[in-house]
């Protein structure tokens, strides 16, 4: 039994540790290689994004997990002034025939994807920032700090999806 108690005690923590991150100077968003290839912007650097929210998201294009989150970006693309809140998507390819990068800008196109995007063929910006699971969004603040982080689909329509869209509103009123 105190094995089945200490089994949910776990599941409980890494639940709620992938919600929400303390914001403190150790939590500071890694920056992007410098050599890293964009699709549809410059290269894009933190430093450069400060007094911005940003929203971060790992995915790979056949995810289909992933793809279930990109009306959710569409909709924050509108919803949110674009001086404000910056989103970036990292593709992180899973599987070696992910990494031709005309197909991933065909994939781009054909899913109407309009924030920028760095292909992360080497898989270092994934290592950089920890990452686990396709799909994984951050949210980082207008200081640079990692603040929250959400694992797989952004289900808006549970209280724990709501929260974390919540969040953006919350980091957006924070001063610089």
């Amino acid at each position: 039994m105190s094995r089945i108690l200490f089994i949910l005690a776990c599941v409980a923590a890494v639940f709620f540790a992938a919600v929400s991150r303390a914001a403190d100077d150790s939590d500071k968003a890694p920056e992007f290689p410098k050599d890293a290839r964009w699709l549809q912007s410059e290269p894009q650097q933190f430093k450069d994004l400060r007094g911005k929210v940003v929203i971060l998201h790992f995915f790979t294009y056949g995810c289909i997990n992933c793809q279930h989150n990109y009306p959710v970006y569409k909709n924050w693309l509108k919803k949110y002034d674009a001086d404000k809140l910056t989103i970036i998507g990292v593709h992180t390819p899973e599987f070696e025939a992910e990494k031709d990068i005309q197909r991933v800008k065909a994939k781009v196109n054909e899913n109407d994807l309009k924030f920028p995007i760095v292909i992360d063929n080497g898989a270092a910006i994934w290592k950089a920032w920890r990452t686990r699971y396709w799909p994984t969004i951050f949210l980082i603040d207008k200081k640079g700090v990692v603040r929250h982080y959400w694992e797989g689909e952004l289900h808006l329509d549970k209280a724990e999806g709501k929260r974390f869209a919540q969040r953006i509103d919350e980091l957006l009123k924070e001063s610089s």
